[in-house]
């Protein structure tokens, strides 16, 4: 990348309106409630910023971390050195890092990229406008990493015009302590939302056109034991899927260890609860998962996904996985790829073990090399791969109902839409009466890499 503006480089600089107010272009890696994070920022800088694609045309550069792995921690620091380079073209951009990494590392960034302005931590988006006036009146670079018991007092129903899907956080942190887990250490405890608060901003998405809820929280079933009076987890799936234009509701991530036979009971019975389970098994070895106080064994987590398919054979299965955790041999590895093959997942999100430094896996003994572990995560997603194009092979010829997104990326005169399984299907034609918002039913006649391809049926 280069500091001459008329050189090409990774950002191409766009056509932008002008309406008066500053540009600020924000950078996300990691999760969905780092995505959430950043919706609330975009809202909350909304009556001073308006929000660009691009960093050349920004005034305000925001990057939200990711520590649970290495890699996001790498991209920060790359990202700043891209970023240091348009302040080179703009020296009156101004530079904020927030997120999992920032909380983590507070002021040590400000000494590391001199270029940052300020740094705020996950509990302290609300103080990111504070932290731009002092930053703009000549104040030090700024941190604000504190921990705060209470939720932040924060605009609510905060997603983008037009999005019909919209995620809704219900609690924030997370008391598992998974020994390879950064988690606790960024974001504290765990500590539920109020359910007032929750159904009142789904009322007001679903005023502003949302159809599908997405309930966001470290251990999502786990919701509501730290309230007064307890709740749970299924009593609140029951309150919204009772809210009158809620169509649809998924959920991140249920924790194998909390999961009862309510929930099993609820999830397979209620139409308004997509078909879909996003169940981490991280490993299929019981002596990892007790390494990595998962505190749940492969026949209890077996034993979830069959009483889901029992009742639900169409139900869809995703899950994280960690390949090359310390201590792990080939015997434990294989005991994954085991379970693997028993349940089918429909996908995996599946990453080689990174130590994150704070935690207890970081100071066990690695007996792996990184060739070993290259190898077992390339064999593990070449396995997933060819369970993905059964899975996906098998929906041809079927019909199925899908949610309209929007526009096609390959194709930006047709519609996509995703399957109650989780699954994204592009319009295969142009049907000019169809519109985000729309749910309906298609009929699958083509499969491509990790989606689906569609024609509307005749009964539209």
């Amino acid at each position: 990348m280069s500091s001459e503006p008329n050189k090409q480089n990774q950002f191409d600089r766009t056509a932008i309106s002008t309406n008066g107010k500053s540009k600020v272009f924000i950078k996300t890696f990691g999760c969905q409630m780092n995505e959430y994070d950043s919706l609330k920022l975009a809202r909350i800088l909304a009556p001073k910023y308006d929000q660009v694609q691009n960093p050349l045309d920004a005034d305000l550069v925001l990057i939200n971390t990711c520590s649970v792995r290495d890699k996001p921690e790498q991209k920060l620091y790359s990202i700043l050195g891209e970023v240091k380079e348009i302040k080179e073209i703009n020296p009156n951009l101004m530079i904020g890092v927030g997120g999992c990494v920032a909380q983590q590392e507070g002021a040590n960034i400000t000494k590391r990229i001199k270029d940052v302005d300020f740094v705020f931590g996950t509990h302290n988006l609300s103080l990111v406008p504070s932290l731009i006036e002092l930053r703009k009146s000549g104040s030090a670079p700024q941190v604000a990493v504190d921990y705060r018991e209470d939720w932040e007092d924060l605009p609510l129903a905060f997603t983008e015009e037009s999005r019909v899907a919209a995620y809704v956080s219900i609690s924030r942190g997370c008391n598992k302590n998974c020994t390879y887990c950064i988690v606790p250490t960024t974001r504290g405890p765990e500590v539920s939302r109020s359910s007032d608060e929750i159904i009142r901003e789904i009322r007001l998405l679903v005023h502003r056109g949302a159809k599908e809820i997405f309930l966001l929280g470290q251990t999502v079933n786990s919701y509501g034991l730290d309230l007064t009076p307890k709740r749970s987890f299924v009593w609140l799936l029951d309150q919204v899927a009772a809210i009158t234009g809620v169509e649809r509701i998924r959920f991140m991530s249920p924790h194998p260890q909390e999961v009862r036979e309510d929930f099993i009971d609820l999830v397979c019975s209620n139409p308004k609860i997509c078909r879909h389970i996003h169940m981490p098994l991280q490993s299929g070895s019981d002596r990892i998962l007790k390494l990595m106080n998962r505190n749940y064994r492969r026949q209890k987590y077996l034993s979830i996904i069959e009483k889901i398919k029992d009742r639900v054979p169409d139900m869809a299965i995703t899950t994280d996985i960690i390949v090359g955790f310390p201590g792990e041999t080939d015997a434990d590895f294989r005991d994954t790829l085991d379970i693997m093959e028993q349940v089918k997942f429909n996908s995996s999100y599946s990453y080689v073990f990174s130590a994150r430094p704070g935690t207890e896996a970081a100071k066990m003994a690695d007996i792996l090399t990184e060739e070993d572990k290259l190898k077992r995560i390339y064999e593990l997603q070449e396995k997933q791969n060819k369970m993905t194009d059964v899975i996906l092979a098998s929906w041809v010829g079927k019909t199925a109902q899908i949610l309209i997104e929007g526009h096609s990326t390959s194709d930006p005169t047709c519609m996509k839409g995703r399957t109650s399984q989780n699954i994204l299907v592009n319009m295969l034609n142009s049907y000019p009466d169809l519109k985000v918002g729309d749910i309906r039913d298609v009929k699958i006649s083509k499969t491509f890499r990790y989606t689906l391809g569609a024609e509307l049926t005749n009964q539209n």
